[in-house]
């Protein structure tokens, strides 16, 4: 059974008021719940999310409440708690088409969340305007956000990367051209002129753009080779300095000339830490479908063979878009993406790593992550660990309607990590659309997606996963190599949460004080009072033994010279 439907209600009536305090919402510990982060009326759709640096995230999604599209965001600190309003923060209500495009988003190095979109607000065509929050809901470019873009012609599919002197590039399609611009933090031009365009005689599309070295940058786009609904289309990707300008000798460097890339087929880049990047995609040239990748060096150099490595051999199989991570364990880059036999009615997850030279090391069809069996299988994303990587997707026991979302990680060798494969991050079947994710210092993975569960207009939900597999909270196994030091995490954690009868309670103490601590239950009474001596500054611990008490919600509350600190919730099964 699971507890935390029947006790949840009453701990949010019963101990929030006994004593006080924001109980909200933490790192969900149950794959079949997992955290609603916005249940409004209307839809709630597209979410995006950024991790930040102290642990926590942004989230942002289109709510139709108001019967307009308006971008709402909600900030989550390293706790999971919410610290926005409960149904989160309209950042934007200006007025939207009856459908919406693409948009961005990204944290800059002081954790302020950068939003890039587009509305009708000044005519019927899309313009494209940018959003700076702090964590405290404060709009540091105003109000209304900067205006990025207002002309003429709709303007759409709206990219945003923070460079390394903190300043932001916005990168964007306006009909068929690509535009890019370079603002301050202060959202002050930094480019003469302001944008700067990339034209050519059948359009260019589909813009991405990632940070460089000395607070450069490098974008990528599609050049169509002729006029149509699909045309042959070739990958460029630019360097620019810090003042804009190109800093390969023919401007661009062609990625692929290949064709195969049709109006569904989206090459994504990362940086590579030294100046240049990684580029990948599928398409389907000689009529197959195949996953490639291609590194471009900071000199604008091919790294690998011409026209890309393809990432598997296996010629019965199709593949669709794959995903990168890249662990700080090794030189070598892991891809991960669906695989499909010929008639497309069965799915699975492959896996390939390459070496510096574009040398498949998983041997050349790769390694059979998932085996086909799956009736429909996407949104497949990949995220480095300290040791390897763990890759999400969604997945469909029976139809394409109701969905699960899965996990699994592997080292750097492809070897499955853990014994639950694959582990459940949501394990409720729903309809399940547009997932998302990112992953935070601590390597966490944290999830985000539409679920129509509830509301068939849909709502937002959210599920993070560990390093070790475990849903919720960080453990604090400080014997854990996959986990951070001590001193990165929460004030007060205990683990395992949930546990049966007794767990660990661990605290940090900022400077030497007398620390004590008090467990509450769901009516508010004192179940445990420890008291602690005065004690140096740093991480202690103490195992408590809840024997004789009953399964449920227990607070557990600390205090540091007398003075409340921080509340964690803990749950005991029996």
């Amino acid at each position: 059974m699971n507890l935390s439907k029947l006790i949840m209600p009453i701990a949010i009536i019963g101990i929030s008021q006994v004593l006080g305090g924001n109980l909200y919402c933490q790192w969900p510990i149950y794959s079949d719940t997992n955290l609603i982060i916005t249940n409004q009326s209307g839809a709630q759709a597209v979410p995006k999310i950024a991790a930040t640096s102290n642990g926590g995230c942004y989230i942002s999604w289109y709510n139709t409440a108001s019967g307009n599209y308006d971008m709402y965001m909600q900030y989550l600190d390293s706790t999971g708690t919410a610290r926005w309003d409960s149904f989160g923060l309209c950042i934007s209500n200006h007025s939207q088409n009856s459908w919406v495009t693409d948009y961005d988003m990204t944290v800059d190095n002081h954790d302020n969340a950068i939003l890039v979109v587009n509305d009708i607000r000044n005519g019927g065509d899309w313009d494209i305007y940018a959003y700076k929050i702090d964590t405290a809901g404060n709009f540091l470019w105003g109000a209304d956000g900067l205006t990025i873009s207002d002309n003429t012609v709709d303007e759409y599919i709206p990219q945003v990367a923070i460079t390394s002197g903190n300043n932001t590039v916005f990168i964007w399609q306006a009909d068929d051209t690509i535009c890019v611009r370079k603002v301050s933090s202060t959202g002050q031009d930094l480019w003469s002129p302001a944008i700067k365009k990339y034209y050519s005689e059948y359009g260019l599309s589909f813009p991405r753009v990632v940070s460089s070295n000395n607070d450069g940058a490098v974008i990528l786009y599609l050049k169509a080779l002729s006029g149509g609904w699909w045309p042959p289309k070739n990958i460029y990707v630019c360097k620019l300095d810090s003042a804009g300008n190109s800093l390969w000798l023919n401007d661009t460097v062609l990625v692929s000339d290949a064709g195969g890339l049709g109006p569904q087929m989206k090459p994504e880049m990362i940086g590579d830490g030294a100046g240049g990047v990684y580029c990948y995609w599928y398409d389907s040239r000689n009529n197959e479908l195949h996953a490639y990748a291609q590194h471009v060096k900071s000199d604008g150099s091919l790294a690998w063979q011409s026209n890309c490595v393809l990432l598997s051999t296996m010629v019965s199989r199709l593949q669709g878009q794959p995903a990168i991570a890249k662990s700080p364990a090794s030189p070598h880059i892991m891809f991960f993406f669906p695989e499909s036999d010929i008639n497309q009615n069965y799915d699975g997850i492959v896996g390939q790593c390459l070496d510096s030279m574009g040398t498949p090391l998983w041997n050349p069809e790769g390694i059979e992550l998932i085996p086909l069996g799956i009736p429909s299988l996407s949104f497949v994303q990949a995220w480095p660990q300290a040791d390897g990587a763990i890759i999400i997707y969604r997945q469909s026991p029976n139809d394409v309607t109701d969905c699960l979302i899965n996990a699994l990680k592997v080292d750097i060798d492809g070897t499955p990590q853990w014994s639950n494969w694959p582990t459940a991050m949501s394990s409720l079947p729903s309809p399940k659309g547009y997932l998302v994710s990112c992953v935070n210092v601590h390597y966490q993975v944290i999830a985000v997606w539409q679920d129509n569960r509830y509301d068939t207009d849909g709502d937002i939900y959210l599920q993070n996963i560990n390093p070790n597999g475990s849903l919720g909270p960080l453990p604090l196994n400080v014997d854990d190599p996959d986990l951070p030091a001590p001193s990165h995490l929460a004030l007060l954690q205990n683990y395992p949460n949930p546990f049966n009868s007794s767990t660990v309670i661990y605290y940090r103490l900022p400077k030497t004080s007398k620390a004590s601590i008090k467990i509450f239950d769901i009516l508010g009474k004192v179940v445990a009072s420890i008291d602690c001596k005065e004690e140096i500054a740093g991480e202690h611990k103490f195992t408590w033994d809840a024997k004789g008490l009953n399964s449920g919600l227990y607070l557990c509350r600390l205090y540091i010279d007398g003075i409340p600190a921080e509340t964690k919730q803990m749950i005991l099964l029996k």
